[in-house]
């Protein structure tokens, strides 16, 4: 789905998207602590791609990131900043495409990159543009954790991708987990078999 259609979902407040079943929610709380395992507290610079109206980039600063959200609708970057400030956080949101990151003002030295869901969306010029930017943002020991969506035809819908995409869209990088989405999907959906996916430098 395109540009224009996020930002008349938001303008109308269509978000079926930043529902969170407890179960997702308990799922990306296990995965954050473990690419916090081992480290100490502030955990370092962590970049949210896509992030929405900021619900993960939100508790990722309440778990001790100094955290960056960046997302191509200004309607939902307001919405994750009035979220971190009642919150009580300090978290950064900018409005900017995520195939331009150093265009939008995002710092070097990223620790930590989250993507849910976004890359999905993406032709393949704009994930090898991603892969490109995290490249020149990212610490030499940065990861990168993604959920994705099986690669199918579905119409409207993002037509997901393979380990093969992640690939060749981050070449100087190696997937070193991969786990299943635990939570329940809607009946439409339950074909799309999302999977996280963790890469870090070769």
């Amino acid at each position: 789905m395109s540009a224009w259609f996020y930002r008349f979902a938001y303008a109308v407040g269509f978000k079926p998207w930043e529902e969170v079943p407890a179960e997702q929610a308990s799922q990306i709380s296990a995965l954050f602590a473990r690419e916090e395992a081992g480290r100490q507290q502030p955990y370092g610079s962590a970049l949210e791609l896509g992030c929405g109206s900021g619900r993960w980039s939100v508790e990722l600063a309440q778990r001790g990131w100094e955290v960056v959200g960046i997302d191509l609708v200004p309607k939902a970057v307001r919405a994750a900043r009035q979220r971190a400030q009642e919150a009580g956080v300090d978290a950064r949101f900018v409005a900017g495409d995520v195939t331009d990151l150093q265009g939008a003002g995002v710092a070097s030295g990223v620790r930590f990159v989250l993507d849910v869901e976004c890359f999905n969306h993406l032709n393949d010029v704009q994930r090898a543009a991603v892969g490109r930017e995290v490249d020149a943002v990212a610490d030499p020991g940065a990861s990168v954790l993604l959920l994705v969506w099986k690669t199918a035809r579905r119409g409207p819908l993002p037509p997901g991708a393979s380990r093969d995409d992640l690939l060749r869209a981050f070449p100087g990088w190696r997937i070193d987990a991969e786990d299943p989405y635990t939570a329940e999907l809607p009946r439409p959906l339950r074909n799309i078999d999302p999977r996280w996916y963790r890469l870090t430098r070769s």
